[in-house]
């Protein structure tokens, strides 16, 4: 387990504030949040190359808060993936290996085992500057993976890859935690890349941890207004709660009040949840009428704002929804949202 207990940092106009995670072994952890938020500095603070206030950092029930970064057992990879230009993919690998005084057959047999699971025998001999943006960082990731971390820190990993290697590089990462059971932790701003790999997640923001938990509770079941609306969420508004239902701005609504706040004071909808309905519809407790009011194209998918009673809902359909209902601004349509798919939240006051 990778456990973070009170860490406190300071740097000129910013700081990290009594930051708490447990991230079990084996598990896939992703940190998220906004540009500046300090998903960065709370990754080099965990490797060892940012002295912090207060604090400890333990990896295994070992406390490694005051040990070099190469004597904690943790490697990271950088975005830019940070090889030496001069040397050769192969002495790239075999670099740490000599200051860990690994050697010999075992140093022959380690290099193995990661060009293989890698896939990059045939690049052994090539400079960085002859690779592609996914082999540099397949390279990045055997020369952490040959020194046999207990935990991997990854900063970015995809964000300067164009999509086709976004991709590539996604998928190897998920075959190699899945057959390497090695605990992983990375920092992304990429929903898409945290929904297809992590298990758990944290959301930071201002240097604080807001929320921690399974991704997709995340995504779906946020505890506050930036949370909810830092993922994606579009509708949130503010209720009043009767039982079974909440009313927003006189509109009332069928919600599941299981695990709900006794005290809710909010609910946020996710886009993907609000349903276009046939006439025939009739398996949602919640059908509300509506009016198109605006219709906008972002390429596979729309975004559709829908009034309500003055309650303006949005949604998120694809091109064969929009196509099949006929939608277009000033439509007067049907929509359908699931209970289950209604979340309460306490938003607490300033």
């Amino acid at each position: 387990m990778l456990k973070i207990k009170e860490l406190n940092l300071e740097v000129p106009g910013f700081s990290l504030k009594d930051i708490n995670l447990e991230i079990p072994s084996g598990d896939f952890f992703a940190i998220i949040g906004p540009t500046g938020s300090g998903k960065s500095l709370l990754l080099e603070t965990i490797m060892g190359l940012m002295p912090f206030k207060s604090g400890k950092i333990y990896l295994n029930d070992r406390d490694i808060s005051l040990l070099s970064p190469e004597a904690r057992g943790l490697g990271i990879v950088y975005q830019d993936c940070a090889l030496f230009p001069h040397l050769t993919v192969e002495k790239n690998i075999e670099y740490g290996l000599k200051h860990h005084g690994v050697g010999g057959k075992e140093k022959k047999k380690r290099v193995e085992f990661v060009v293989e699971n890698l896939n990059i025998a045939h690049i052994l001999h090539r400079l960085p500057g002859n690779l592609s943006g996914g082999e540099k960082q397949r390279v990045a990731l055997a020369r952490v993976l040959v020194l046999r971390p207990e935990a991997i820190l990854l900063d970015e990993p995809l964000s300067s890859l164009d999509p086709v290697f976004q991709e590539e590089i996604r998928d190897l990462l998920k075959k190699l935690h899945q057959k390497l059971k090695i605990t992983f932790l990375m920092v992304s701003h990429n929903f898409t890349e945290v929904l297809y790999l992590a298990e758990s997640a944290a959301i930071i923001h201002n240097g604080e941890i807001l929320q921690q938990g399974q991704t997709e509770d995340i995504f779906n079941k946020p505890n506050s207004k930036f949370v909810a609306h830092f993922v994606g969420i579009k509708n949130v508004f503010p209720v009043k709660v009767v039982p079974g239902r909440v009313i927003i701005n006189g509109l009332e609504i069928y919600v599941s009040m299981n695990n709900s706040p006794p005290d809710s004071n909010f609910v946020s909808i996710r886009p993907e949840e609000i349903v276009p309905l046939g006439q025939n519809a009739s398996n949602y407790k919640n059908r509300l009428n509506g009016r198109v009011v605006k219709l906008t194209c972002h390429g596979f998918y729309y975004n559709v704002m829908i009034d309500v009673k003055g309650v303006f809902l949005e949604a998120t359909w694809s091109r064969k929804d929009i196509f099949e209902h006929a939608i277009e601004p000033g439509k007067e349509i049907t929509i359908g949202i699931r209970p289950q798919a209604i979340h309460m939240f306490k938003e607490k006051a300033k």
